[in-house]
C-alpha cells in the first residue's frame, strides 16, 4: 500500500526579539507601549523613545501614557493629551489631571479618562461629562445612544468595575457579590466587535453582556487564572492578554500561550499591544519581547536549519555538537565543546544530508556528509587500536583541551595537539553504523564504499572478537558497548538493556553484511538469533517506563531503521516490526517528528505525519533551551504514574513543541517546568523540573540544541515520499 503524501503548506512560523536596557530602554521604566502602522512607541522614566528596524530612537518629548486610537497615534503629556505624527508630539487638549485612557465606541464616539474626570469628543473638544473615582485605570465605551444614557464602564483597582448609567449621570459599582465579576480589582478591559465587556482583573477573566450574564475564565477550557493587566483588540477580532503567566491570544477560536523563556523574559506581562500586521509587544519587568510571525514551508525553515549548521553547529573535522551559549539566549555568543556522543549526533546529522542530497541533488548537501562522515572515520582510526572507536576528539587550541578523566583522554600517538576520549558507548556505535549505510547507499561512489566498508568490517571484527564488547585501549571492555549473550540474557542488571542491545547488535551486523557482502556476519546474526533468542528480545524491546527513562529511545529508532532495511527474510521483519510498533505506540503520544517518521519509512501502517508535521512547523526558529512554564495552563492533564518509581508527577501529553523544553529524541518531553525558578515558586513535589535519563537541568537559555532534530526527520520524512514540502 502507497501512503499518502502530506504537502503542508506554508504555516505562521513565530519569532521574536528582545528589546533590553542594552538597546537604551530600561524595562523596569516602561509605563506604555503602541504601535503606530508596524512602528513600536514606547514610554518610559526617561522620555518616548521609536523602535524600527531593530533601531531605537529617542524622541524630544515625554509621556506617560499612549494610545493608539481609531488609527491615530496619542500620548498623554502632563495633564495634556497629543497626537504624535511623524515623532512629534502636538498637543490637541489640555486638561486638569493626567491622561489615563480612552476609548473608541463601536459608534465612532471617543471618550477620555483623565484621573479624575470623564470626557466626550464634541465637535473637536472633550467636554466634561462625570467625575471618576479614584484609582481609575482604564475605559471601555460601547456608544452614546443607549437607553438608559451612554453605555461607559471603568475600572479602578480599588473600587472595582463601575458603569455609567443614568438621566443625572453617576457610576453604579457592580461588585462580585452582587454581579458576576472575580474581583474589586480591575485591571483592564475593552469592548468587542459584539458589543460584550470583557474586563481582565486580578483574579482572572470576565465577559459581561451588558445586562446579566456573565462568562468567566473558569469557563474557558484553558485560560489561566490570576492577574489579566492589559488586553488589545484588533478589527477582525483577535484578542490578545497581557497575565502574570504571560501572553495568551484567542485567535481562530484558539488559545495559544506565549510564556516565560523562549518569548519573554520575566513570567508577568505588564503591557501589550498589536500592530497592524499582528505583531506582539509584551512589556516584561526584564525586557519588551516583539513575537512577529512570517509565512514559512517545511522546506525553508529546512534552509533555515542547514545555515545555522554551517555557522552554529560545526566543530573542527565537522562534529555535529551542542553550542554552549556565553550569554543569555545570545547564539553569536556561543562555543563548541565535545561531548560524550560527538560519533552518533554526527552520524544523525550525516544521515540527514544523506536524504536531503537524495531527494535535491544538492552538492551542498552531498558535501555535509562527505565531511561528516570523514570526520566519523577519524574517531576509529585515531585510537590506534583497530576496530576501537574514540568518542571524541579536540585539540590544543581548544579552552577545554588537557582537562577532564584523565584516565579516559589519551594524547594521540602521532599528534601531541590532539587528545580523544574512550570508554565509548553503545550510543557511539549506532550512531556510526545508521551513517555509514545510509551513506554507503545514498552518497558514497565506488572508492567511498570501499571506505565504508572496511571501516564498518574492522569495528564489528572488534566486537566479536571481544566477545560481543568494545575493548577499550586498557584490554578493559566499556561500560554500556555490551552485547554479550551470556549478560543480556542471565544478568538481571541488563534487564532494561536486553531488547535495546539485542537491537543493536542485529542492526551492526546486518549493516556490516550489507556493506562488506561478507556472510560471516549474516551467520553470526543467525546465530544469536537461533541460539540466543535475540529476535523475541526485540519483539518487545521497549520497556515500558512510565514515560520516565527516554535515553535509549532515540537509539532503538535509528537501530531498528537499518535492521529491518537490511533484513530480506519477510519473516525476520515481521518480528521486528512487532518491537517497532509497540515502541511507537508507547511513544506516540510525544508527536515526535522523527519518531513518526521512521515507522512510516518501515512499515505500511499510518504514522501520524500530520503530527510530525505539525511539531516539525512548531519548532522555534532559534534552538534554544529555553526555561519553560507550564504549570499554570489548564489545559494540561497530570500524570502521577511515575511516582511509584519515586519521581514527580509530570505531563501525561506534553504540551506544542514551542512551549515545551526543547531537547533532543532521547530526553524527556513530558517536563512541565524547568528553570523558571529565579520568578515563580514551583513545588518541586508536583512539578517534575529536572527529568531523569537524562536530565533536563540545563533549560536556562544557555545552549543551543543541534538542528538534526529537525533535520533528520525531514529529509527522511521526504525521501519516503511521506512529506512533500
Amino acid at each position: 500500500m502507497k501512503k499518502p503524501t502530506l504537502n503542508f503548506g506554508s504555516f505562521k512560523q513565530f519569532d521574536k526579539v528582545f528589546i533590553t536596557s542594552e538597546k537604551g530602554v530600561d524595562p523596569a521604566q516602561v509605563t506604555s507601549v503602541a504601535f503606530c502602522g508596524e512602528t513600536l512607541y514606547i514610554a518610559h522614566a526617561d522620555g518616548v523613545s521609536e523602535y524600527a528596524d531593530g533601531k531605537i530612537k529617542k524622541l524630544p518629548f515625554n509621556a506617560s501614557k499612549l494610545f493608539s486610537v481609531g488609527g491615530k497615534l496619542y500620548a498623554a503629556c502632563g495633564n495634556a493629551l497629543a497626537e504624535i505624527v511623524k515623532g512629534k508630539a502636538k498637543k490637541i487638549a489640555e486638561f486638569d489631571a493626567p491622561v489615563v485612557d480612552m476609548s473608541l465606541a463601536l459608534d465612532g464616539s471617543l471618550w477620555l479618562v483623565t484621573q479624575s474626570n470623564l470626557y466626550l469628543e464634541t465637535d473637536g473638544e472633550f467636554v466634561r461629562i462625570v467625575d471618576v473615582p479614584e484609582d481609575t485605570v482604564c475605559l471601555a465605551a460601547l456608544d452614546n445612544k443607549s437607553k438608559y444614557g451612554e453605555t461607559v464602564y471603568l475600572g479602578s483597582t480599588s473600587e472595582g468595575l463601575l458603569s455609567m448609567k443614568g438621566k443625572r449621570r453617576h457610576w453604579a459599582e457592580m461588585t462580585p457579590d452582587m454581579s458576576g465579576v472575580l474581583s474589586k480589582d480591575i485591571r483592564c478591559a475593552a469592548i468587542d466587535a459584539m458589543g460584550h465587556l470583557w474586563v481582565g482583573t486580578s483574579e482572572g477573566l470576565n465577559i459581561y453582556d451588558g445586562r446579566n450574564y456573565w462568562f468567566n475564565g473558569n469557563d474557558f477550557y484553558s485560560v489561566p487564572d490570576g492577574s489579566f493587566n492589559d488586553m488589545c483588540f484588533t478589527a477582525d477580532g483577535k484578542k490578545y492578554f497581557a497575565t502574570n503567566t504571560g501572553v495568551i491570544t484567542l485567535i481562530e477560536g484558539k488559545i495559544s500561550y506565549y510564556s516565560y523563556g523562549a518569548w519573554l523574559m520575566h513570567p508577568t506581562v505588564t503591557q501589550i499591544a498589536v500592530s497592524d500586521s499582528g505583531m506582539i509587544a509584551a512589556v516584561t519587568p526584564e525586557g519588551i519581547s516583539l513575537i512577529f510571525s512570517k509565512e514559512m514551508t517545511l522546506e525553508e525553515k529546512a534552509a533555515h536549519y542547514d545555515e545555522m549548521t554551517d555557522k552554529y553547529y560545526n566543530r573542527n573535522e565537522g562534529y555535529h555538537v551542542t553550542r554552549e551559549l556565553r550569554k543569555y539566549g545570545d547564539l553569536e555568543s556561543g562555543r563548541l565543546l565535545n561531548s560524550d556522543n560527538d560519533g552518533l549526533f554526527t552520524g544523525l546529522y550525516c544521515a540527514s544530508q544523506c536524504f536531503r542530497y537524495k531527494v535535491t541533488g544538492d552538492k551542498k548537501a552531498k558535501e555535509n556528509a562527505k565531511r561528516a562522515v570523514e570526520a566519523m572515520i577519524k574517531l576509529t582510526e585515531v585510537t590506534g587500536k583497530p576496530g576501537f572507536t574514540a568518542r571524541a576528539t579536540r585539540y590544543s587550541h581548544e579552552e577545554n583541551f588537557g582537562t577532564g578523566n584523565r584516565e579516559e583522554w589519551h594524547i594521540c600517538e602521532d599528534n601531541p595537539e590532539c587528545e580523544w576520549l574512550g570508554e565509548t558507548s553503545s550510543d557511539e556505535m549506532t550512531g556510526h553504523y545508521f551513517a555509514y549505510g545510509i551513506y554507503y547507499d545514498l552518497v558514497a561512489d565506488a572508492k567511498e564504499k570501499k571506505k565504508i566498508a572496511k571501516v564498518v568490517k574492522t569495528i564489528t571484527d572488534h566486537i566479536i572478537e571481544n566477545n560481543f564488547h568494545l575493548s577499550d585501549v586498557d584490554g578493559v571492555p566499556t561500560t554500556w558497548a555490551n552485547w554479550e549473550p551470556d549478560l543480556l540474557n542471565n544478568d538481571d542488571r541488563w534487564y532494561y538493556e536486553r531488547g535495546t542491545n539485542s537491537l543493536e547488535i542485529l542492526s551492526f551486523l546486518k549493516t556490516t553484511y550489507h556493506v562488506t557482502g561478507e556472510k560471516k556476519y549474516d551467520d553470526v546474526y543467525e546465530m544469536l538469533i537461533k541460539k540466543h533468542h535475540y529476535a523475541m528480545n526485540c519483539m518487545q524491546y521497549k520497556v515500558e517506563d512510565s514515560h520516565v527513562a527516554h535515553i535509549d529511545d532515540q537509539l532503538d529508532f535509528v537501530n531498528i531503521y537499518p535492521l529491518i532495511v537490511y533484513t530480506d527474510n519477510a519473516a525476520h521483519k515481521e518480528i521486528f516490526k512487532m518491537g517497532l510498533t509497540h515502541h511507537w505506540e508507547y511513544e506516540r503520544v510525544e508527536r515526535s517528528p522523527f519518531f513518526n517518521v521512521v515507522y512510516g519509512a518501515l512499515t505500511e501502517n499510518y504514522c501520524d505525519i500530520e503530527n510530525a508535521a505539525k511539531s516539525l512547523s512548531e519548532m522555534n526558529l532559534d534552538l534554544i533551551r529555553w526555561p519553560i512554564y507550564n504549570s499554570y495552563r489548564k489545559d494540561i492533564v497530570w500524570d502521577t504514574e511515575q511516582e511509584a518509581m519515586g519521581v514527580p508527577p509530570q505531563l501525561k501529553y506534553p504540551v506544542e513543541y514551542s512551549s515545551r523544553v526543547l531537547v533532543h529524541y532521547d530526553g524527556n518531553p513530558f517536563v512541565c517546568d524547568s528553570g523558571a525558578e529565579k520568578y515563580v515558586n514551583i513545588n518541586s513535589k508536583i512539578v517534575n523540573r529536572t527529568a531523569i535519563l537524562p536530565g533536563t537541568s540545563g533549560a536556562n537559555g544557555m545552549r543551543g540544541m543541534m538542528p538534526y532534530i529537525y533535520l533528520l526527520p525531514y529529509w527522511m520524512g521526504r525521501y519516503y515520499g511521506l512529506l512533500g514540502d
